[in-house]
């Protein structure tokens, strides 16, 4: 009954089960596809997908894995280094948002996924390992920014954060698919002038400013 029992090797085999549950998420949805259905898809016992992952969660976190990995491998790919700091910066945070839209719109039931993500202590885990690699990325976006005079920024590392957690909700699929795919381009880029306004005009910098409100 397996697909390639004998020639395929352990790498190829969990390959072939996250690209046929990726497909069966898209169109089914992450709740209606059971690993019975991965299985069957994979030509292979539900027995014998155990051997690869231990549950659904984890074939979902490796499906959400490989797409993150394809959207960094084509933002690497279309950045140009030539271009200032923050024109790479828009660009990197832009071209991952919109992957994603892309994506929604092709299938809009990969949405689950994300909700199953945050549900589960795995699924965070996973998430927080690749906020920091993001924030380290756009840490040195920023440092190279400050040394070109483009950016006053004392704390790159902060000004970092900051990016991440001023554009954080456009990067939660569910919360995009529920805002709506055709105005994100467009409020995103909002987003960004405003931050993007912060480095050059000096934000980002430790101690906090503006005083106190409250009224006395």
């Amino acid at each position: 009954m397996d697909r390639f029992p004998d020639t395929a090797s352990a790498e190829e085999t969990r390959g072939l089960i996250v690209e046929e549950a990726m497909r069966l998420f898209a169109h089914y949805g992450y709740s209606k596809t059971n690993i019975s259905d991965i299985a069957r898809a994979c030509g292979m016992s539900a027995g014998n997908l155990y051997r690869y992952f231990r549950n659904k969660q984890a074939i979902g976190i490796a499906v959400v894995a490989r797409f993150f990995d394809a959207v960094d491998r084509c933002v690497a790919e279309q950045t140009d280094p030539a271009a200032s700091a923050e024109a790479r910066i828009r660009f990197v945070i832009t071209e991952s948002v919109m992957h994603t839209v892309r994506e929604l719109r092709q299938a809009p039931k990969i949405v689950e996924l994300s909700e199953m993500i945050c549900e589960i202590e795995d699924g965070m885990a996973f998430i927080a390992g690749h906020t920091e690699r993001c924030r380290a990325r756009l840490e040195l976006l920023v440092a190279e920014g400050v040394a070109a005079g483009e950016f006053r920024v004392d704390d790159p590392a902060r000004a970092a954060r900051a990016l991440q957690m001023g554009t954080k909700f456009f990067r939660l699929p569910f919360a995009i698919a529920r805002h709506g795919l055709d105005r994100i381009e467009d409020d995103l880029a909002l987003a960004l002038d405003l931050l993007c306004a912060g480095l050059r005009e000096g934000g980002g910098k430790a101690a906090h400013g503006g005083g106190s409100v409250r009224r006395p």
